[in-house]
């Protein structure tokens, strides 16, 4: 599956044909953490893909605390920035494709109906702006990409709202949540079919 976290990364390499000899090979997919893979050094980066021949890469990699990136905002940039223009260049000079996991985050939370992507931009906070800079610097880059913008992320793993609500109403007879915000809850299994 997907795992969406703070510093989490997949990587995946997908063969349809061998490209020297064209004939069908198996799948193969990479998975790494922080621990396997900085994702800031653009040379590990790019050894990592030299050295196992990934033509696909999928980066689920995000400083996701929304309230920390505007005291860490430092650390957001580098990877939500800095790491993204890295893969761009690593899958523009191996001619990989880069799928980008990216938020409605990068809009500016007004108005009342579903975001397209044609939508103007208009971050207004250090995530969002440094979310959009990620989706700038693969669009600059021109390697093959998609870029999507997924929100409201949930899955049995980890933390989320949909968790959050589920323990709550487990245990309290009345609970109170903001009601000021609308959102598309994505399931992380859903997000993860759609990629493959």
């Amino acid at each position: 599956g997907v795992k969406m976290a703070d510093s989490a990364i997949s990587w995946k390499k997908i063969y349809g044909l061998n490209r020297h000899f064209m004939e069908p090979v198996a799948n193969r997919y990479f998975f790494c953490d922080v621990q396997e893979l900085d994702i800031t050094d653009a040379q590990a980066v790019e050894e990592y893909v030299k050295q196992n021949g990934i033509n696909v890469i999928v980066n689920c990699a995000s400083y996701t605390a929304v309230d920390k990136a505007e005291d860490e905002a430092e650390i957001a940039y580098a990877v939500n920035h800095k790491a993204v223009a890295a893969m761009a260049k690593v899958a523009k000079d191996n001619d990989a494709v880069l799928i980008h996991i990216s938020t409605d985050y990068v809009f500016s939370g007004e108005g009342d109906r579903p975001y397209t992507e044609a939508d103007v931009t208009a971050p207004i906070n250090a995530y969002g702006r440094t979310k959009l800079a990620g989706e700038r610097a693969v669009a600059e880059s021109g390697c093959r990409s998609i870029i999507i913008r997924t929100a409201w992320l949930y899955s049995e793993f980890g933390r989320n709202f949909f968790k959050t609500m589920q323990s709550l109403t487990a245990t309290r007879p009345e609970i109170r949540v903001v009601a000021d915000q609308i959102g598309t809850p994505t399931y992380a299994g859903d997000l993860a079919a759609a990629i493959t």
